[in-house]
This record gives C-alpha cells, sequence and structure tokens, in this order.
C-alpha cells in the first residue's frame, strides 16, 4: 500500500517560526514512529514446484536394481 503524504498545518498567531518548526517536526516524528511497519511479501515458489512438491514428484524416478544394471 503506497505511503499517502501528510500535510502538517500550524496556524496560531502566538507561537514562533522556532516554536511551529518544533510542533511539526514533533507530529512527523510521531508519525513516522507510528507509522505500520510494510509487509514483507514472501518469496514465492514456481507454480510446477509447488504441485510437483505436493504429488511427490522426483526429476529422475528410482528404478528397481535390475532395471538400472541392465538385466532382465
Amino acid at each position: 500500500m503506497p505511503e499517502q503524504p501528510v500535510e502538517i498545518k500550524v496556524s496560531s498567531p502566538a507561537a514562533s517560526e522556532v516554536e511551529t518548526a518544533a510542533v511539526v517536526a514533533a507530529l512527523r516524528r510521531f508519525l513516522d514512529d507510528n507509522a505500520p511497519s510494510a509487509a514483507v511479501a514472501e518469496p514465492r515458489q514456481p507454480a510446477w514446484l509447488v504441485a510437483a512438491l505436493s504429488e511427490g514428484v522426483q526429476r529422475q524416478p528410482q528404478l528397481p536394481p535390475l532395471w538400472a544394471a541392465g538385466g532382465a
């Protein structure tokens, strides 16, 4: 989810520029510290690999010893 910009305005005739800047900085830091953390996407395996693993498929099937040796 993209971050939405936050606009902070302080309108008080009694506050000086330094005080206004301090309040805005404190609010910005509060928002940054309390923002929800970004969700980390898990690495996905290809669909064919998931299907093969769920079915127990091997790349080369294990042959009985007689077939592997070329015997009859």
